[in-house]
């Protein structure tokens, strides 16, 4: 029986759980059916401090992400160029977030073609290093990327600024280009945070913070810093 209880609680020790408070309000699915109603004010979250999010802007106005308690949007002027801002003021029609104090870094060479294999990447990493992944965790990537492409989302409706008539996302690509990726990862939210055929929703800010966007396409082969949220 000791020899049980030892081994039950070696195994406990051995493991590491993610993101026990990460959060979110309105989803994907519904945002539509809603006419992209926003259901959060930025600025109305009471602890900022390392914070962590991302979500749509305005009503499908552009992207919004937030890097360790910093707010950035994006959004597409009349000539097609992302335009990124920084404000609180501003507001989502769904919203992933975390406040993220504690880091498990590792530094590492990582191959990745496309994002099934950066989602494939971040579980081999966290299985082999005795992460338990069963609830949902962010994840931040820094390094010099190969390629990326990211868009940008744009108003679906004649009344909201910005809009530009049959486009509904800006795509741009980068060769080459430093900056951090900022990913929410999760097994239960399909459909609400991350798309239904992925359990990642990643972000990109480029390290000039002149470019910020939601990740379509990436490769990439060399040396990146990924860490893992580990409250």
């Amino acid at each position: 029986m000791l020899k049980t209880l030892s081994l039950v609680s070696l195994l406990f020790i051995c493991t590491k759980a993610f993101g026990q408070n990460v959060k979110n309000i309105g989803s994907m699915y519904s945002m539509g059916k809603e006419n992209f109603a926003p259901h959060i004010k930025l600025d109305t979250i009471s602890n900022k401090k390392h914070l962590f999010g991302m979500g749509p802007y305005g009503k499908m106005q552009g992207e919004i992400s937030v890097f360790d308690g910093k707010p950035f949007f994006s959004s597409v002027d009349e000539k097609g160029r992302g335009i990124v801002s920084a404000n609180w003021a501003i507001e989502s029609p769904f919203f992933v977030y975390a406040n993220v104090t504690k880091w498990q870094k590792y530094k590492l060479n990582l191959s990745f073609q496309n994002l099934d294999e950066l989602q494939k990447a971040i579980e081999n990493l966290a299985k082999e290093k005795g992460h338990v992944t069963e609830n949902p965790f962010v994840i931040k990537i820094k390094g010099n990327f190969d390629q990326l492409t990211t868009h940008i989302v744009m108003p679906r409706s004649t009344e909201i600024p910005g809009y530009q008539a049959n486009k509904k996302q800006a795509d741009y690509n980068f060769e080459q280009i430093e900056g951090e990726i900022l990913v929410f990862y999760s097994q239960k939210h399909q459909g609400v945070y991350t798309h239904k055929d992925s359990f990642i929703h990643a972000h990109f800010l480029s390290k000039d913070k002149k470019t910020m966007g939601h990740i379509d396409k990436i490769k990439s082969n060399g040396k990146v810093e990924m860490s893992f949220s580990i409250e």
